[in-house]
């Protein structure tokens, strides 16, 4: 019985629901699906992002951004070579990229990006010497070179998961 639990468990939270949509999936989204969790050109989205209940949250919830961006828009956050969000963490025991999850009280909460998956570390606020924006990071699906059919297939999931969009975004949209 456990195990059975286990496993409805896992296959629920990896599924991604055409019921719950109330719409047919299109094979588009499921490629884009499977782009965002298992990228063979590099760093997968869903290692730092969260969509349809997949993926990690590290970094930021991209639902509000593919609910009206249009797909060149969304290429270009794709593409982007820096963020706000990262910042360069500074310690006495060296440096890293990382996300700032929370401060509270006398600790900081910051994600690491230097590793992969990212490893949520906490910091004494005494042994942070400076967190400030940085420029050395580069967004991982910069340099993956993906394919306008990838891109597209990728947006589409987006899509999908942000507002149910079952429209199909060609190669055209994303150039």
């Amino acid at each position: 019985m456990l195990k059975q639990c286990g496993i409805a468990l896992v296959c629920g939270a990896m599924a991604f629901s055409a019921a719950a949509q109330n719409k047919p999936v299109p094979k588009q989204v499921e490629r884009g699906r499977e782009l965002f969790l298992n990228s063979p050109k590099g760093t997968p989205c869903a290692t730092c992002h969260t969509m349809a209940g997949v993926g990690n949250a590290v970094g930021p919830d991209l639902k509000p951004l593919a609910s009206v961006v249009p797909p060149r828009g969304l290429v270009m956050a794709i593409k982007m070579d820096m963020t706000e969000n990262v910042q360069e963490v500074k310690t006495a025991a060296g440096s890293f990229p990382g996300i700032l999850k929370q401060k509270e009280g006398d600790e900081i909460q910051v994600f690491d990006l230097s590793q992969t998956p990212p490893v949520l570390k906490t910091l004494a606020a005494k042994d942070v010497i400076s967190m400030v924006r940085t420029e050395k990071w580069a967004h991982p699906p910069t340099g993956a070179g993906y394919t306008s059919q990838e891109l597209a297939d990728i947006i589409a999931f987006l899509k999908w998961a942000a507002n149910g969009s079952t429209k199909e975004v060609k190669p055209d949209d994303v150039e």
